[in-house]
């Protein structure tokens, strides 16, 4: 059976192509009574969200890309009105020009429906203290790009001048852990110090106490929020919300949700009190949307379903949130949602085709599979441009996550992000062919693709991909990166160009398998694998805390991790050989050294003729060979335009690169 939705139809009428119904619950209701059903949606927004449940299992879902599930709200560029003098007085002339507002209420809105200004950042602090505003803030956008509550700069980051106090942290200095505070309740934010010229703008504010920082006060890869108050005569602001790790003269930050900040085209700020948003359009005539539904547009659980072509957009959740097996999301665009993309848990499921655009976290996150059998989840994302993602949370919201056993990524662009493209946890998984570019844009320490701290994490595979101009204004990442002990992984195949810092980073895991990649670039170090493990245990080295007892939390982990069992036995040996005895740290079988480790064959072209940098252990305990060093293109006989090899190095396969990315229509 097929029924048909459209924005002229009725929910009376029988839902036949000619005389369809007007809303999706009414077909899907209809589809319930006929499973195997197909549900064709035609075009026009619909401020509807599909909830499928078991009973929707095997029906078909078709939109074409014109019909819309929409979140939000929209109000016409003709509904907007210049502002109060009272407001004027307090924006600069030009944008006092510009600006326009609109009274929430007359749109049928209450405060239930903007609510208050949430905590964002990926490492706040805030579910550590009373009656804290947790939860996903609204959204405006001007002509569907994402607008910013107003902020100060515009663009970039302040830095702070010093730091009086870090407050009751649970880190600080690095490594030095204060276990004294992880109980604590509404820990002492501390005070840190304002630039002079900071200190001067701030003393302009009316109401400086509505601001809010964002930043990275330790690291660049933990951003936070909270909101601040000044005490300008000695230049200090006091976050309400401790840092985590801490903070530190130069860290980098903004402020934000202060009217005489609205200064610029696409920004905004809401009066919350009277329910009066006021707006800088990015251009004349731009029509305002707000996001509303706090429920992502498709969510439930249901076994093979299939969903084409739909456009979604302006919610503040996820776009998709599905459980179930069998599912397939295909040709569907997701937009400016507030979370991700599409979230999907289950075995056997799908994502193909499908654009991720401007959102507040990530894209794809992929989950299933049973890590305590190895069962593979046997999910897929491919062919899909995920691009320009990560706009509010800005660390660790990845284009593509993996999580589980035996899921792949495939054939996708990435780009376009603060952070990573691919991040994966578990096992044997696959990432192949992607083309990832222009991301980690805005971290040193974190890589295009990025997996950490499991040793029994083994098993993926990771080959054939591109990766391409990562990093970008000083801030210098690394390609693939193995973090902190993550084992057993293998990459083959990979073209790495111009990366700043090492192509490979490999944090001190043992039987990780570095063989036939092409790097080519004069980043700092080609390959760096390290013995940070074995550092730490053997010599009290910086990652100690990880190792160097039984509680520490590599340990824990593996205590954690169903190694000994018959299925992994038999499917990774060498982690049934694995020796827990600590008076024994030279043993290859004790964890914590980099054995089986292998760096050969692999292509270099580096303009200092580097191979990298490689710990003495890992040539103990490892395999580091046959790998050709270049100091240019010419010498190797490579073609950086069209990246192949006019001749190709002895013994090295040739990378089919022309299989790198989206598949052509």
């Amino acid at each position: 059976m097929a029924y048909y939705v459209s924005k002229s139809g009725a929910d009376t009428n029988p839902g036949t192509e000619g005389a369809p119904f007007l809303t999706l619950a009414r077909a899907q209701r209809e589809a319930r009574l006929h499973p195997g059903s197909e549900v064709r949606v035609l075009p026009g927004e619909y401020r509807e969200s599909l909830r499928l449940q078991p009973e929707d299992g095997g029906t078909r879902w078709i939109g074409d890309r014109d019909a819309v599930l929409t979140g939000g709200l929209s109000i016409p560029a003709s509904a907007l009105s210049p502002v109060s003098s009272e407001i004027a007085e307090r924006l600069t002339p030009e944008a006092a020009a510009h600006t326009l507002c609109a009274d929430l209420t007359a749109f049928g809105l209450g405060p239930e429906d903007w609510g208050p200004v949430c905590v964002i950042g990926g490492f706040h602090t805030a579910n550590r203290y009373d009656d804290a505003p947790l939860g996903t803030n609204l959204e405006v956008f001007s002509g569907d790009r994402r607008m910013t509550l107003a902020r100060y700069p515009n663009e970039g980051y302040l830095k702070l001048d010093a730091v009086m106090d870090v407050g009751e942290v649970n880190e600080f200095p690095p490594q030095n852990y204060w276990r004294c505070n992880n109980g604590i309740r509404n820990p002492r934010g501390g005070c840190y110090i304002l630039d002079p010229a900071t200190n001067e703008r701030i003393k302009g504010w009316r109401k400086p106490e509505t601001a809010w920082a964002f930043g990275y006060f330790m690291w660049d890869w933990a951003d936070s929020s909270t909101p601040v108050t000044f005490y300008t005569p000695n230049r200090a602001m006091y976050p309400r919300y401790v840092s985590n790790y801490g903070a530190r003269a130069g860290a980098l930050y903004y402020l934000y949700n202060v009217l005489e900040e609205l200064d610029s085209p696409g920004e905004y700020w809401l009066y919350r009190e009277r329910g009066i948003l006021y707006v800088w359009p990015l251009s004349d005539g731009d029509n305002i949307s707000l996001s509303l539904s706090k429920k992502p547009l498709i969510r439930g659980t249901a076994d093979n379903v299939t969903v084409e072509g739909f456009t979604l957009t302006a919610a503040r959740a996820d776009g998709v949130r599905l459980k179930g097996s069998g599912i397939t999301l295909r040709n569907i665009l997701v937009k400016n949602v507030a979370d991700h993309g599409i979230v999907l848990t289950g075995s056997d499921n799908l994502v193909d085709g499908c654009e991720i655009t401007r959102t507040g976290r990530g894209g794809v996150y992929l989950t299933g599979g049973d890590r305590n059998t190895l069962t593979p989840g046997n999910s897929r994302v491919e062919n899909c441009f995920i691009h320009d993602y990560s706009e509010v949370y800005q660390t660790y919201q990845c284009g593509v996550s993996l999580q589980g056993v035996g899921n792949v990524c495939a054939h996708c662009e990435i780009c376009g992000s603060p952070h990573i493209a691919v991040v994966y946890g578990g096992n044997d998984h696959l990432i192949e062919y992607n083309d990832i570019h222009d991301v980690v844009l805005h971290s040193s320490d974190a890589g295009a693709i990025y997996a950490g701290f499991d040793w029994c994490g083994h098993g993926t595979v990771i080959r054939y991909n591109l990766l391409r101009r990562i990093g970008a204004n000083g801030f210098r990442p690394d390609g693939i990166y193995w973090d902190d002990g993550q084992s057993g992984q293998t990459a083959y195949g990979n073209v790495i160009v111009g990366v700043p810092k090492n192509g490979f980073l490999a944090g001190g895991g043992f039987e990780n398998t570095i063989r036939h990649n092409l790097i080519v670039g004069d980043g700092e170090n080609p390959i760096q694998y390290d013995d940070r493990n074995r550092d730490g245990f053997v010599n009290g080295g910086w990652a100690k805390q990880a190792v160097n007892t039984p509680d520490a939390p590599h340990w824990q982990k593996l205590r954690a991790t169903p190694y000994l069992s018959e299925p992994w036995r038999r499917k990774y040996p060498s982690l049934g050989r694995l020796k827990t005895d600590f008076s024994d740290p030279d043993d290859p079988d004790f964890p914590i050294n980099p054995t089986g480790a292998e760096v050969t064959d692999n292509v270099i072209i580096h303009p200092e003729g580097k191979l990298g940098r490689i710990a003495d252990s890992v040539y103990r305990y490892g395999k580091v060979e046959n790998n050709r060093i270049f100091r240019t293109p010419e010498e190797a006989g490579f073609d950086p335009e069209t990246l192949r090899f006019t001749r190709l190095p002895e013994n090295f396969p040739e990378i089919p690169v022309e299989r790198i990315g989206r598949r052509k229509p």
